[in-house]
C-alpha cells in the first residue's frame, strides 16, 4: 500500500509545482507574496486549491468560520484525521508559509484516490485563514473559528490592519454568520477528531544547514506578545533641550531593546534554553510629526517572547517588564504596552514523532527532531488532540520576499505525512 501512496505522490509533483506557482501569481505584491487574511487573495488561493481538489474527486466545501474544507471518506466516519495549514501569509511574505501543508493535505488525499486506498479515517483538510498576527493582531482565528473558539466581542471587536473592518464584517463579506453561538455550533467537535497533522516549512535555517531535509517538531513554541506598544515622551528642540530635560522616547525604548537583549543573553548563558527568543519587530517614530532636530517624543514597538518553557518565558518577561519601569523613570517617558497576547509551549505527541521518524527512515530521509515556532497545531494540541507536525527545509528563512523550497522536499515531505495520516 505505501509503495503505491509513495509513487502516486511522487506522480503529483509537477501538478503540485503548478499550483505553488499559480497561486504566487495571483498574491504578488512587489518583489514579494501577500495574501492578507480573510480577503481576495486568500480566498482565491483556497478556490484554486478546490478547483485541483475536486479534480481529484474529493468533497470540498466551507466550514463554519469561512475555512475551506477538502474531504476523503475512509473506513470509519465517525472519526477523522485532520491535515491542515494557513492560506494566509504575512505582508510581503514568501508563498510557502502555511499553504505548503495545505496543499500537501489535498495532495495525500488525491494520491490515496488514485492509488484506490481507503484510509482507516475520514481525512480532512483545512485551509485555515488568518493564522498570521499581523492583520488583526493576534494569531490562529482559523482555526479558533473551526473550533468554535472565538467570542462575540472577539468577532466586533478584533479589526482588519489594512480593510480597518472588523473580523465580523469580513466574515460577514464571506457570507458567514458572524455569530458566536452559530460558529460553536458548527464548529468542529474535537472528540470527532482522531489525529491533527500539519506539513510546515521549517522557517529558519537549521535544516537547510545541517543538509536534512525532514524535520520532526518536538514542541510548539509558546508567546507573550504585545502587538502595539507604544513609548511617549515629549516633543522638542533638539538643540535646546539638554540631556537631564528631555524625555527622549527613542533614547528610552533603545534602552529596553539593550536590557531586553542582556537578559536573553544571560538566560541563554545559564544553558538550556537554547530555544528562547524576543523580538522588537517594529519599531518606529510617527513621520506626521518626526524630524532630525526634533527630540521625538513618541515611539510605536511590538515586543514577542518565544520559548518551549512557560516559566523560562514568563520570568524573563518579568525581569523586562521591570526594566521598563526603571527605564520609564529614569527617562521621564511612559511605556504602554498594550494588549498581551500569546500562548503557552505546547509539546507534541511523541507517538506521532516516531511514526514519522521510522516513515522517514523507511523512505530513506534523514530528519531531526526540533522545536518549532507557533502553528495552528497549537489550537488542536491544546484540546488533547493527538498533534504531530512534519517540517520542510527551505532557504533563506520565511516571512520575507526570498523564502524558497525545494519541490523535491516538499514530496518527500508529502510522503511522511501520509504514512502519519493512514496508521
Amino acid at each position: 500500500m505505501h509503495d503505491r501512496l509513495t509513487k502516486e505522490i511522487d506522480g503529483l509533483s509537477a501538478t503540485a509545482h503548478a499550483l505553488f506557482e499559480a497561486i504566487a501569481e495571483i498574491s504578488r505584491e512587489g518583489a514579494g507574496i501577500s495574501r492578507p487574511a480573510f480577503c481576495k487573495e486568500e480566498t482565491q488561493a483556497g478556490e484554486l486549491i478546490r478547483k485541483f481538489a475536486e479534480s481529484e474527486g474529493l468533497q470540498c466545501g466551507v466550514d463554519g468560520g469561512g475555512n475551506f474544507q477538502y474531504d476523503l471518506d475512509g473506513k470509519d466516519m465517525q472519526s477523522m484525521t485532520v491535515m491542515a495549514s494557513h492560506l494566509d501569509s504575512v505582508p510581503m511574505g514568501g508563498n510557502y508559509d502555511g499553504l505548503a501543508g495545505v496543499m500537501a493535505g489535498t495532495l495525500v488525499q488525491a494520491a490515496c484516490r488514485r492509488a484506490g486506498i481507503v484510509p482507516p479515517r475520514r481525512l480532512r483538510t483545512l485551509g485555515f485563514r488568518g493564522e498570521e498576527s499581523p492583520w488583526f493582531g493576534t494569531a490562529y482565528l482559523g482555526s479558533k473559528l473551526a473550533l468554535g473558539k472565538l467570542t462575540q466581542q472577539e468577532l466586533d471587536e478584533l479589526t482588519h490592519i489594512r480593510t480597518k473592518q472588523s473580523l465580523a464584517s469580513h466574515l460577514k463579506t464571506l457570507g458567514v454568520q458572524a455569530d458566536e453561538a452559530v460558529i460553536r455550533e458548527k464548529r468542529l467537535r474535537h472528540e470527532d477528531i482522531h489525529s491533527y497533522l500539519e506539513l510546515h516549512i521549517e522557517q529558519g535555517p537549521v535544516l537547510e544547514d545541517l543538509g536534512i531535509p525532514i524535520g520532526l517538531a518536538t514542541a510548539i513554541r509558546g508567546n507573550i506578545r504585545h502587538p502595539f506598544s507604544r513609548c511617549t515622551g515629549v516633543y522638542g528642540h533638539s538643540s535646546t533641550s539638554p540631556r537631564h530635560l528631555r524625555n527622549d522616547a527613542v533614547i528610552a525604548t533603545s534602552q529596553l531593546v539593550c536590557a531586553a537583549d542582556r537578559l536573553w543573553k544571560k538566560c541563554l548563558d545559564e544553558g538550556g534554553n537554547d530555544d528562547l527568543i524576543i523580538n522588537f519587530g517594529i519599531f518606529s517614530t510617527n513621520p506626521a510629526h518626526h524630524a532630525m532636530t526634533k527630540v521625538p517624543g513618541e515611539v510605536d514597538f511590538s515586543f514577542n517572547i518565544a520559548g518551549t518553557n512557560n516559566e523560562v518565558a514568563r520570568e524573563l518577561y518579568r525581569q523586562i517588564r521591570a526594566e521598563a519601569d526603571r527605564i520609564q523613570d529614569e527617562f521621564r517617558v511612559r511605556f504602554d504596552f498594550g494588549a498581551t497576547v500569546g500562548t503557552d509551549a505546547i509539546h507534541l505527541d511523541a507517538g506521532l514523532i516516531a511514526t514519522a521518524e521510522a516513515a522517514a527512515s523507511g523512505l530513506g530521509m534523514k530528519s531531526l527532531r526540533m522545536p518549532t515556532v507557533g502553528h495552528d497545531a497549537a489550537m488542536f494540541a491544546q484540546l488533547g488532540i493527538s498533534t504531530g507536525m512534519v517540517l520542510v527545509r527551505n532557504q533563506h528563512g520565511s516571512h520575507n520576499v526570498d523564502e524558497a523550497m525545494r519541490i523535491e522536499d516538499f514530496i518527500d515531505a508529502t510522503k511522511v505525512l501520509a504514512h502519519c495520516a493512514l496508521q
